[in-house]
């Protein structure tokens, strides 16, 4: 009988430590490493956002390739996603809820199967001299008092994954050229005119990659929440700004009628016109390249220009991969 007694009051004392010591653990956790890739922070951005290229790096897809996967991208990269359904990984969904343009995307995973919970997902971007230094973590709450003690050791269990993703993500953004684009003929063109929604603010020339994509997202929302669609290809005015390094950016997307805005977002509508017009094949930050070429040639022709030069984006990068067949058009309003 003392044996037992003994063996009550040790296993009393083992419970007792099991409930006690979770009340003084965090009831939250963080998990994160980073790694420097070697490529501009536009395209370190761009990539990540991207889910239709997950699983070419996903460490977790990785150990199950067969899984079931559904891709959901959305042009105002909210609500993109996609969910995923294994015999050896489980079954879940990871959605984007906000992101800073080329600074940070922050995303709610939910795990369905084999067991339920939900967690933030973040990433974040920093501009070295070298390229960018790229950070992922995994951060959420738990519950007591199982998933509390799980804690003490989340870091361990879940490091090796995130830095075999990492590692896969580089390989996967360096493996990507950094294109220097090329310029199309050059020609005079009757600029048919568009109407459209915008958002015009100040910018320095820096930072105009995330602005626009904080803009264009903008302007996204509010057609889904009108219930509208863009009427064409997307545009950007480039206006001028006496502050040295900046411009007063206008990105707007074509509609069909004319509809109020608000405070922030305007109608607006360009006018027909002569233009010199060539296009731009290549990512987004060579374009400077063909603006140059147009520049050469409006001076050398003594060609008078009559208004702020604007862009049209062609191609959607979001279904044309090849970098190399993205196509904006540069105009420069003439006499």
């Amino acid at each position: 009988m003392k044996f037992l007694k003994w063996l009550g009051i040790v296993f009393a004392s083992i419970i007792a430590l099991f409930l006690i010591i979770p009340l003084f653990l965090p009831s939250t956790f963080h998990v994160e490493r980073n790694i420097e890739i070697e490529r501009p922070v536009d395209m370190v951005f761009q990539t990540a956002v991207d889910m239709s290229k997950r699983a070419k790096w996903d460490p977790w897809i990785e150990m199950e390739p067969d899984v079931e996967m559904n891709v959901t991208m959305t042009p105002e990269i909210i609500g993109s996603g996609y969910s995923w359904k294994g015999e050896i990984i489980g079954e879940g969904i990871i959605t984007i809820k906000e992101f800073i343009p080329n600074e940070k995307i922050k995303s709610e995973i939910e795990f369905i199967a084999p067991r339920s919970s939900k967690s933030d997902v973040i990433w974040t971007f920093f501009e070295t001299e070298n390229g960018t230094k790229t950070t992922w973590a995994f951060a959420g709450s738990l519950s007591y008092p199982i998933e509390k003690w799980m804690g003490l050791f989340m870091d361990k269990m879940m490091a090796p994954s995130f830095e075999r993703g990492l590692n896969n993500f580089k390989s996967l953004v360096e493996s990507m050229p950094i294109l220097n684009g090329k310029t199309g003929e050059i020609s005079e063109v009757q600029f048919e005119g568009i109407a459209g929604i915008t958002i015009k603010e100040k910018c320095s020339m820096d930072r105009l990659s995330s602005k626009m994509i904080d803009m264009y997202s903008s302007l996204m929302i509010y057609l889904k929440e009108n219930n509208e669609e863009i009427a064409g290809f997307p545009f950007a005015v480039y206006h001028p700004y006496e502050e040295e390094g900046y411009t007063m950016l206008e990105c707007g997307l074509p509609v069909s009628k004319k509809l109020d805005g608000n405070d922030l977002i305007k109608y607006v509508e360009i006018p027909a016109g002569k233009t010199i017009m060539a296009s731009h094949f290549g990512h987004y930050n060579s374009v400077r390249l063909t603006y140059d070429v147009l520049q050469k040639y409006i001076e050398e022709n003594s060609i008078e220009i009559t208004g702020s030069p604007f862009e049209m984006y062609i191609t959607d990068p979001m279904k044309e991969p090849d970098q190399s067949k993205w196509e904006t058009k540069v105009y420069f309003p003439i006499d």
